[in-house]
């Protein structure tokens, strides 16, 4: 067996894409398309994640399934938003309604060899994002204590413009528990004080009225029917500082775990898809971000949005899973 994780190019319905294999045969399978994870499968072949099925779902990114949120999370406001001098609009760009950014259309190219899989890509400035961003997407596979296995997600951004730019991060995976057709039998439990309260079309209401109190940790210990997509904020960290949020399978006892480091990703959106035009309610989304949904529009995110020339702005998240 061999004692390193191996990185194999692969083709992925004619796009081009990585196979990774870990010593202990886990495997993650990525597209150079939006850095967009695909599979991964912990030693035994148990798949995770619920992924893109063909080429043409990875274009038309149905879903937003494991999409690298770049340069904003979730959405924005009638499509339009201001940052220094700048009015940009839905009229002048189209992608300013899209949910989660640009990135997911980037194709991502591997720039160093090893144990990790390095993928870096462009995002050109465009009639709605008049800035250029370079952005990092490393991918590592791990065995840990007690079962555990993991996979890695880093994303970097750096702002390759002359002028400070407005960015906030986030990752977008759908988890899927072994041997589950859907999530109703799942339980969850996300280590929050805080919930965001939005309008229909999932925008944070305005200053502090978005913000409500809950009784930590927030927990459902049986989804049912329950239609869940909500962002929870004022994330409390364990005893090692950092938050670990749950999805549990309570008849065997699996779990997935997503753990974030709160300093960087300070929430966390749960969604049930229940608007997946495939495979509705079958994978739960866990969605952390760096900044709220229309941040580009709130006061009270200016400071954590803005990102001045050269400097970059990080995002760590590992998924865990006991079998």
């Amino acid at each position: 067996m061999a004692s390193v994780t191996l990185i194999e190019d692969e083709d992925f319905d004619g796009q081009p894409a990585w196979r990774m294999t870990g010593p202990d045969g886990s495997t993650a399978f990525i597209a150079a398309r939006g850095a967009t994870l695909l599979s991964w499968q912990p030693a035994g072949g148990k798949e995770l994640i619920a992924g893109y099925r063909d080429a043409a779902e990875l274009q038309a990114q149905d879903g937003k399934r494991s999409l690298v949120m770049v340069p904003w999370c979730g959405r924005i406001a009638g499509g339009q938003y201001s940052f220094g001098s700048k009015h940009l609009t839905s009229e002048q760009d189209e992608d300013l309604l899209e949910h989660g950014g640009k990135a997911g259309r980037v194709d991502f190219s591997r720039k160093k060899a090893g144990d990790a899989l390095v993928l870096a890509g462009t995002l050109a400035p465009s009639s709605g994002y008049p800035w250029q961003l370079d952005i990092s997407v490393v991918f590592s596979l791990e065995s840990g204590a007690s079962g555990l296995e993991h996979l890695s997600v880093s994303i970097t951004v750096v702002n390759a413009s002359q002028e400070d730019v407005p960015v906030s991060i986030g990752w977008h995976p759908y988890l899927t528990m072994p041997g589950m057709e859907g999530v109703s039998n799942l339980s969850l439990t996300v280590p929050a004080r805080g919930k965001i309260l939005s309008d229909p079309n999932l925008i944070p209401l305005p200053g502090d009225a978005a913000m409500a109190g809950i009784n930590a940790p927030a927990r459902v210990d049986y989804v049912g029917q329950q239609r869940i997509d909500r962002t929870y904020t004022e994330l409390v960290p364990s005893e090692d500082g950092v938050v670990v949020s749950r999805l549990v399978d309570p008849a065997s006892g699996r779990e997935i775990l997503l753990t974030q480091e709160p300093t960087e990703a300070p929430a966390l959106h749960v969604y049930t898809g229940d608007f997946l035009e495939r495979d509705s309610r079958k994978a739960i989304a866990f969605e952390p971000t760096s900044a709220l949904s229309d941040a580009f529009n709130r006061a009270d995110s200016a400071n954590a949005i803005k990102l001045a020339p050269g400097h970059e702005k990080g995002l760590t998240l590992t998924l865990s899973y006991r079998g």
